[in-house]
């Protein structure tokens, strides 16, 4: 009662979230936008819309790859798809952890919940720091290379460092990864005809 029905289409763009969304992870530090971002959000944007179905994306560190994609696109998809179900991971937990909190820090912050917050609601049973859910059926699952996935699964999966830079020159660390992928969480998708990577 009282939750008005998502939107079919987003009444924000990703790259005009970005700005707001940095504000709530990143406090007082400014933002600087760069033609980088903009070709990131542009294509994730493809991506929501499901004119690409696969996108990899490949930038220096230190260059918010992690923060557009595996924080702040899975807050801007619940501004208008908050049944969609994620499922992130990285070569460490606590990286994929840590951007499943700054994800619900920002959908949980005054500024999202006053544009966003009559769309969807957090499930007080469900609410922890490796996974969280809401009240349309989305969730938002955070999980490791070397973690199974096995009963899991999601609309979109994003994996941010399949394995640490320090083993990039270790073909067994590299051949795990690529194991880990092919026989995992490659086939974690709900629909894979559909699901986006």
């Amino acid at each position: 009662p009282g939750i008005a029905a998502p939107s079919p289409q987003p009444d924000i763009s990703f790259r005009e979230f970005i700005p707001g969304a940095w504000r709530m992870v990143e406090g007082s530090r400014p933002f600087v936008p760069g033609w980088h971002i903009d070709a990131i959000a542009e294509h994730a944007e493809a991506l929501m819309r499901g004119e690409i179905l696969r996108l990899l994306v490949n930038v220096p560190p230190r260059h918010m790859k992690s923060l557009l994609l595996s924080v702040m696109l899975p807050a801007w998809a619940w501004t208008w798809m908050p049944e969609s179900r994620w499922l992130s991971a990285s070569y460490a937990l606590k990286l994929a952890i840590r951007d499943t909190v700054k994800s619900r820090r920002i959908i949980q912050s005054p500024w999202y919940q006053s544009q966003w917050g009559h769309r969807f609601a957090m499930t007080s049973d469900q609410n922890e720091k490796s996974r969280y859910e809401n009240d349309r059926t989305g969730h938002r699952i955070a999980t490791s290379v070397d973690a199974a996935v096995t009963g899991e699964g999601g609309d979109y999966i994003t994996v941010d460092d399949p394995h640490n830079v320090r083993d990039a020159l270790s073909e067994t660390k590299r051949g795990a990864a690529i194991d880990w992928w092919d026989q995992s969480m490659s086939t974690r998708l709900n629909d894979q005809k559909t699901g986006r990577i």
